[in-house]
């Protein structure tokens, strides 16, 4: 995937959830793009790492963050991964952020991968936020490539991910092709309420 020409703006949806979270929740800005939310987020004074599987992306969010955090923390705390090595890393997250999915995911198999993935960086009572393009019964007969998923679709690789529903996927208003959101929690045994 190539950097678009035109950077989005942050998930104001996204930025009003985590308005309510202590700010020393840690982060993981999974697919981080050109840093449409690792910036955002740092500014809010959370700890955020970030990656992606392309360099360029990784080089444009650096770019970003470089004025707040410095160039050393601008090149540990944001990483070229793939789906392949989401496993190397090391830490447990609080919240994972996962907008535009499909920079991971381009099958509901990989799809599946990636909230298994997901689970495994969350601590304990962790939150995964994710969007991703899903299908519209009242859209053209056309689907636009790509990774385009079903509500059940997404139900199913939530429940195989080891997920819990904490809000409904829901459409994100004036998004073409269609989009939807959803909020997932990892809850263990031991999860508090």
């Amino acid at each position: 995937m190539t950097a678009s020409a035109e950077p989005l703006s942050p998930s104001d949806h996204l930025l009003r959830t985590l308005a309510s979270v202590p700010v020393s929740s840690s982060i993981l800005d999974l697919g981080c793009g050109e840093g449409r939310h690792t910036e955002p987020l740092l500014r809010l004074g959370f700890p955020v790492h970030a990656c992606d599987p392309e360099p360029a992306a990784v080089d444009a969010t650096r770019a970003a963050i470089r004025p707040l955090v410095g160039e050393e923390t601008a090149e540990t705390c944001v990483q070229t991964r793939s789906m392949d090595n989401l496993s190397a890393i090391d830490e447990s997250f609080d919240w994972v952020v996962a907008d535009r999915v499909e920079r991971y995911a381009s099958s509901v198999d990989d799809l599946k991968t990636l909230f298994h993935a997901a689970r495994d960086l969350l601590s304990p009572g962790g939150w995964f936020f994710v969007t991703l393009r899903t299908a519209d019964s009242s859209a053209e007969p056309e689907a636009p490539a790509g990774l385009v998923v079903s509500e059940d679709q997404l139900d199913r690789c939530r429940e195989e991910g080891g997920l819990e529903v904490a809000s409904a996927p829901s459409t994100i208003d004036g998004t073409h092709p269609p989009r939807v959101r959803a909020l997932y929690r990892r809850v263990d045994p031991k999860t508090p309420a």
